[in-house]
């Protein structure tokens, strides 16, 4: 990829024609496979036709999964020890992948001049895609690594286990702490719809009840044997095995996402929206 500092005059030029990117933070209550999850939503919305990014920046799930154990962090390029076009790994299904922090800085948060810089670079990097995923974790002051992704959409994926769904209530009062009353988006895994509508109705009518807070439900994926056989092959489902169940549930969901106007941090907006 080249870099965008090589070509100013047409990176201003896609910033002003093109809408602002959409920047959507994943963050797992669950120990199911993030990694899986992301890279077969990445691949379902870059089927619709939106260019995607995912930026690694969780300490829990694995860079190899992502296949870049072996490239530099965009913290890296910030501090111009290395180069953007090595940092931004290209897939197979034609979304694009890094990794934001070297994991052992991911729990600690930076300072304010080295987040002031990779802050900065990622902005600018993210006007490059339309869709921006982050498969992320809290850091020890109970919010994501960058100001960007504080501001931008947070999803929480969950699974039906009592603890996951702990988890997932737990996270959302620690981001509130910090950052105050927003609304978040919920993704209930191993589920079908039904038992993902019971999940999402009791989580939701508690944040509603004890903090004011809207959620909003983008969707069920259910169990599948073809996400474990799709994996296998090295493809994502929605290429390897697009008719089925679980396929069909993250072509939803990318669509969900890839919906242009629809911004979750405007709690009217969902208001509106659930009524409708």
């Amino acid at each position: 990829m080249v870099s965008f500092k090589n070509d100013q005059a047409a990176g201003l030029r896609r910033i002003m024609a093109a809408p602002k990117p959409r920047v959507v933070s994943v963050i797992s209550a669950s120990a199911a496979d993030q990694s899986r999850m992301m890279i077969n939503l990445a691949a379902s919305i870059r089927a619709q036709g939106s260019d995607v990014l995912i930026v690694h920046a969780s300490n829990t799930t694995r860079e190899a999964s992502y296949e870049v154990d072996k490239t530099p962090t965009l913290f890296e390029v910030a501090k111009t020890s290395a180069s953007l076009s090595l940092a931004i790994k290209n897939t197979k299904q034609e979304f694009a992948v890094a990794k934001l922090l070297p994991k052992n800085q991911i729990n600690t948060p930076l300072n304010s001049k080295a987040g002031a810089a990779l802050n900065q670079l990622f902005d600018e990097l993210v006007v490059q895609y339309e869709i921006v995923l982050v498969d992320a974790t809290l850091n020890s002051d109970d919010l994501l690594p960058l100001q960007t992704l504080n501001n931008s959409d947070i999803l929480i994926q969950l699974t039906r286990e009592p603890a996951s769904i702990k988890d997932a209530y737990t996270l959302i009062k620690r981001i509130c702490s910090q950052l105050g009353r927003r609304s978040f988006g919920i993704i209930v895994d191993d589920a079908n719809d039904a038992q993902a509508e019971v999940v999402f109705n009791n989580i939701a009518q508690v944040a509603k009840r004890f903090m004011q807070i809207e959620l909003e439900f983008f969707g069920a994926i259910p169990a599948d044997v073809h996400l474990n056989r799709a994996a296998k092959l090295g493809r994502p489902i929605v290429d390897a095995f697009p008719l089925t169940p679980a396929s069909n549930a993250f072509k939803q969901i990318a669509q969900r996402i890839n919906s242009k106007g629809v911004r979750m941090p405007d709690i009217s907006m969902l208001q509106s929206s659930a009524m409708a």
